[in-house]
């Protein structure tokens, strides 16, 4: 069952200052990540956030990874066309002796309702959900089956209200096991998202506001 809200996008807003979930206590690792919040046609969805030094530049999928820069490598042609937002279901680290694990259910559970917060808020119209585990946690959140995975790289898009969701491998299985056909795989995913958007009017960037979400 999806999880529903208790307050508005104002009061939760107000919530953030201190950016600490203290429920999965995930906080104590690193504080959460957000990109800029904006009106978005685009959702890039992983699953986690990844450490950050000092004096790295924070964000979700963030192109000083090599995930994260292949997805930018697919967006970047289309950048003056398109909004795009990068999130993770888990908005902090999970770590196990100084080193980057799988989040559990439960970390995943309690830090679901900050991503229907951005669905709602920043109202995508495509959101790619990255990988087998985020696509199963997010499409079973929504009440709906889990498709395979194509193999071709010919992704399906799922429509859900009036959001497509799309599942589609993780670029670091790309990456790592796939990457001779890297340019199918880029090639397939941009055409189904500007397959999308030349349905819908693009939306303007808009700056919503400056806080970070945080779980209830």
């Amino acid at each position: 069952m999806t999880v529903k809200y208790s307050q508005d996008f104002a009061q939760r807003a107000n919530l953030c200052k201190s950016k600490r979930c203290k429920e999965c206590g995930l906080f104590l690792n690193q504080l959460p990540i957000f990109d800029e919040q904006k009106i978005s046609n685009v959702f890039w969805v992983g699953l986690s956030a990844v450490q950050f030094q000092d004096d790295e530049e924070m964000q979700p999928l963030s192109p000083l990874t090599r995930s994260g820069a292949l997805i930018h490598s697919i967006e970047a042609p289309y950048l003056d066309k398109i909004s795009f937002y990068k999130t993770n279901i888990v908005k902090c680290v999970p770590l196990k002796e100084d080193k980057i694990r799988y989040p559990v259910e439960h970390e995943m559970e309690k830090c679901f309702p900050n991503f229907e917060l951005e669905l709602s808020e920043l109202k995508p119209t495509t959101v790619f959900l990255l990988g087998k585990q985020v696509a199963t946690f997010v499409l079973k959140k929504l009440s709906h089956a889990i498709p395979e995975f194509s193999q071709d790289f010919n992704y399906e898009p799922i429509k859900i209200g009036e959001v497509n969701f799309v599942p589609v491998h993780h670029p670091s299985f790309i990456l790592v096991y796939k990457r001779k056909y890297i340019d199918s795989y880029i090639q397939n995913i941009q055409k189904l998202f500007m397959k999308q958007q030349s349905v819908s009017k693009y939306k303007h960037r808009v700056v919503i506001n400056e806080c970070e979400f945080v779980c209830v």
